[in-house]
């Protein structure tokens, strides 16, 4: 019972970086779009207004502040850990953050929701309506696409990941839309 506590705890822990980086635009968005009003050859917008430079850098920005204050908690949560599970390598590996690895989930989590953003203006989904694979995964997979070379976690903190980020993805919309801060509330 422990063990998968601890799996799901770990896991976690191991996306707070890139789950940080995507919701912050939200708080601190806004101001001059990533494609400055642009538009594709197809005649739609590139990504829409939707997707700030500050947003971006912002998000970025405070995902690896997470990741750097993982990095401090770390040592002082290993002992709570141990009081009960065995902390394996593999948990050690996804327990102690590196600040590289933060910085490559956010910006990874962040150059998802861009790509995510990109794809449905050319399938025609308007911004902010839904896309299951490209608003609620597309950000976490690229984030740990991009960390790979440098956090290469055990399948089931993956899994356990991805799971958890579509309930936490579907919660937080929903209450940012009952907050007043986001225009639907998906």
């Amino acid at each position: 019972m422990y063990e998968t506590i601890a799996l799901i705890e770990l896991a976690i822990w191991l996306g707070l970086p890139a789950w940080i980086a995507n919701s912050m635009p939200v708080l601190f968005g806004g101001g001059r779009p990533i494609d400055n009003g642009r538009v594709f050859r197809d005649g739609r917008r590139i990504l829409g207004d939707g997707k700030t430079i500050r947003g971006f850098v912002v998000g970025v920005f405070l995902g690896t502040m997470t990741g750097i204050g993982q990095s401090i908690a770390a040592p002082y949560l290993k002992p709570l850990l141990e009081n009960y599970v065995v902390v394996t390598p593999s948990m050690e590996h996804v327990l102690y953050m590196s600040i590289p690895a933060a910085f490559l989930l956010s910006l990874g989590a962040l150059t998802g929701d861009v790509i995510g953003s990109f794809l449905k203006r050319r399938i025609d989904i308007k911004s902010g309506n839904p896309s299951l694979v490209l608003d609620q995964l597309g950000f976490i997979l690229v984030g740990l696409i991009l960390a790979s070379p440098i956090l290469q976690p055990d399948a089931v903190y993956v899994i356990i990941l991805v799971v958890t980020t579509l309930g936490i993805h579907w919660i937080s919309n929903a209450v940012g839309y009952l907050l007043g801060l986001k225009k639907n509330p998906w």
